[in-house]
């Protein structure tokens, strides 16, 4: 496999990088990044032939060079400003940034005709307060409610564009909530992870967290899992078409807090803190795999207790 990836230094390229040495470990990655360069183990990655450079994919220049250079066969796209929580605080940058982010990658294919297969990496915030049944499909009508929500909108309705209109080849995914080891702790299941083994460590006679709300259900997956979804979809997904990346169950927040009492063997108390609360958040969020499953064969592999004592080993090792 020869493959450009964009946000190189985050979470799940991290994984997605050890999913590729595992299965092709003679491909050509190019990563790129914006600010600060991965972190990997190179030795770990012995067998794939990685090169990392440092791209402001705002600059559609340099964005067209470096693609152009290195001749990708795949794309995958992950790089962008994916917080919801700063979503709110710069609303135009993460509408704007976004999309310009995609819209630079797809313009250098569709301009030097690359025959060059694109994944591009969406949110389950497409659907916002969607009023379809549960769980969610790729057919319900997306309804976001944040504008990071709208920018992946925009950016799956562009998949459509450029795949129907220009021939471009591209794949979407709507993304539900992923976990695992090296997640930054700016996501609630690795706060929640760093903050008891921060307390754990300092052997507090109770173990508390600060938390948001907690009364909410989310579908979470773990990250390799999701990796492995992508690195199908490259293959077999079909393009123009969208397909949930998730679980297919729920779990409420303050069940999980439960559940890493059970881990850890000791009682997690937790307070909630207003200003971790969101201006609009939905309550219930479930999502069906059955598309991508029928696309690909993908299934969920990873339970979540082990994924939580994944995080929690992480975290111990980290601290």
């Amino acid at each position: 496999m020869k493959i450009l990836i964009t946000g190189i230094a985050g979470f799940a390229a991290k994984h997605f990088l050890h999913y590729l040495n595992e299965k092709e470990p003679d491909s050509e990655v190019m990563g790129i990044y914006n600010e600060t360069a991965p972190s990997f183990n190179e030795e770990k990655l012995d067998g794939l032939h990685t090169l990392f450079c440092k791209v402001n994919l705002l600059e559609s220049d340099k964005v067209a060079a470096v693609i152009a250079k290195f001749n990708p066969a795949f794309i995958l796209h992950l790089a962008g400003r994916s917080s919801v929580a700063n979503s709110w605080k710069a609303p135009a940058d993460s509408v704007m940034d976004n999309t310009s982010f995609f819209l630079n990658i797809v313009e250098t294919v569709r301009t030097l005709k690359l025959k060059c297969r694109i994944l591009s990496v969406g949110s389950t915030e497409e659907y916002g307060n969607a009023n379809a049944g549960l769980p969610l499909k790729e057919t319900d009508c997306p309804d976001p409610a944040s504008p990071y929500g709208v920018a992946r909108v925009l950016q799956q309705k562009l998949v459509k564009i450029y795949s129907e209109s220009y021939g471009v080849d591209i794949v979407h995914t709507r993304s539900f909530n992923h976990i695992g080891p090296h997640q930054k702790p700016d996501y609630v299941i690795s706060s929640f992870a760093k903050q008891i083994v921060q307390q754990a460590k300092k052997g507090v006679s109770k173990i508390e967290l600060v938390t948001g709300d907690v009364n909410v259900i989310r579908d979470f997956s773990d990250v390799r899992d999701v990796v492995r979804a992508y690195y199908l979809l490259l293959y077999k997904g079909v393009s123009g078409e969208t397909y949930n990346v998730c679980s297919g169950k729920g779990y409420l927040i303050k069940d999980m807090i439960d559940l890493f009492s059970t881990i850890i063997g000791e009682h997690v108390l937790h307070t909630t803190d207003e200003k971790n609360f969101r201006p609009s958040e939905h309550k219930v969020i479930i999502g069906s795999y059955k598309k991508l499953l029928e696309a690909t064969g993908w299934k969920p592999e990873y339970d979540i207790q082990q994924s939580l004592r994944d995080i929690i080993k992480y975290w111990e090792g980290e601290l």
